[in-house]
């Protein structure tokens, strides 16, 4: 195999292990489940957008010849957007360590407050290992890891297959409920969009990075197509192994998933080691599985926010990797506290919305622009403007200690929009 194809196979596992997260695994089957066929083929829809929008982004930081960040500085004069990317990257890190290091730890550390700093502390330990000590094989070990993920989930599906027995009220339950034909509604193509916006990882400039690294010997629409595929692969699997995890416990354990939002499907993970306790066998495995779909989403952020830092204060590899860990480390002792993770959770999750306009800008300024280039921008730009809009209501309404949320969210988005009279002048290279 030549080195093009070598690499070419360990960016489509790569783009894949980034685009598969947590929540893959816990609330795609939830999706699934509460729309049926009719959800599931929406879905397909916005995937197949967001995939080109994706694409559309690698392939204009390519063309462009330019590296990413200083496509913001030099081209378009709007660095506060990276900023706020940047910001949106420590925040993440920030609460995402603590749940990837909890899916094998959480049985010795608990979930409180001190469990979720020492699993911090130990998953940042492991990323700053692995960005400074493998330097250009990181990208490898990246790719390595999401290969091994890929493959633990399909074991874990198969296990699950296999080992639990078959309950025909309970599956045949779910089934129907797969296959369902439901009416479409606002609520089921505003949640059919934001699982496909996740599932393809847009709002941390990782395909703009991508960019950067690939030349014209690449295909960006091989390798971005193939990754997302084989996550869309795991989603089916995930959907899979909950199914049959809930089938020793009731129906009624089923329903409660479903409709319980993201909160139920919380619940669920929690519960697991009692619906599951007689399948020591099987939790291990969706431990590992969970673990790995943290570690691969964690690690090409954080590889995100240390070219940022980077390239913006013209810094080593290894310096620019201490100050991305620390400030996340820093935010993650603030953001230790289960009640607080959850409010900085929904600050990414609604900035989340906003940055992928900041990610989607260099398309959408771009010169050269097909009629089909221009559409798929524009309407992905307006969903996620409306996404993002109702996200920001739907946090405010919430009340309580989500009215932060809120706040943190606009002024990430606020000053992406217009902080760049507050960034100190630079000096053209």
């Amino acid at each position: 195999m030549n080195e093009i194809k070598k690499w070419t196979l360990y960016m489509m596992f790569l783009v894949a292990g980034f685009a598969t997260g947590i929540g893959t695994l816990g609330l795609f089957p939830q999706f699934w489940l509460k729309y049926g066929l009719t959800g599931l083929v929406v879905h397909v829809l916005f995937l197949a957008l967001f995939t080109y929008v994706a694409v559309l982004e690698t392939e204009t930081v390519m063309k462009s010849g330019y590296y990413f960040v200083e496509i913001y500085h030099k081209l378009f004069r709007r660095r506060a957007m990276i900023v706020s990317i940047l910001v949106a990257v420590i925040i993440f890190l920030s609460y995402y360590t603590a749940n990837t290091m909890l899916s094998i730890l959480a049985p010795l550390l608990g979930t409180g407050t001190v469990g979720r700093l020492v699993a911090k502390v130990l998953m940042f330990a492991l990323i700053f290992v692995v960005l400074t000590r493998a330097k250009e094989k990181s990208f490898a070990i990246m790719a390595v890891g999401s290969l091994v993920f890929v493959v633990a989930v399909a074991v874990t599906a198969v296990a699950f297959k296999t080992q639990i027995p078959e309950n025909a009220t309970f599956l045949g339950m779910a089934k129907h409920m797969l296959v369902a034909r439901t009416s479409l509604s606002l609520d089921l193509i505003r949640d059919a969009a934001m699982r496909a916006a996740y599932g393809v990882g847009l709002g941390f400039a990782f395909y703009l990075m991508l960019g950067s690294f690939l030349n014209e010997r690449f295909n960006p629409r091989l390798i971005i197509g193939t990754g997302i595929l084989l996550q869309f692969f795991v989603s089916i699997l995930s959907t899979v192994i909950v199914v049959y995890a809930i089938a020793p416990s009731t129906p009624d354990r089923l329903l409660t998933y479903v409709y319980g939002g993201d909160e139920g499907a919380i619940a669920l993970m929690g519960d697991l080691p009692i619906i599951l306790k007689e399948y020591q066998v099987l939790l291990f495995l969706i431990a590992i599985s969970v673990f790995f779909a943290g570690l691969t989403s964690l690690l090409p952020t954080a590889e995100v926010g240390l070219q940022i830092i980077e390239s913006m204060f013209k810094m080593g590899r290894n310096r620019a990797t201490t100050y991305l860990l620390g400030a996340s480390l820093a935010v993650g002792v603030i953001d230790a506290a289960p009640a607080i993770a959850d409010m900085a959770l929904k600050a990414v999750t609604v900035s989340i919305f906003f940055t992928s306009i900041f990610e989607l800008w260099p398309v959408l300024n771009s010169k050269e622009k097909s009629p089909a280039i221009m559409g798929a921008s524009v309407l992905a730009t307006l969903l996620f403007v409306v996404g993002g809009i109702y996200a920001l209501i739907m946090t405010f309404r919430a009340g309580g200690v989500y009215l932060l949320s809120g706040i943190l969210a606009v002024l990430i988005v606020g000053f992406g929009f217009l902080g760049d009279r507050l960034l100190p002048a630079r000096e053209e290279a």
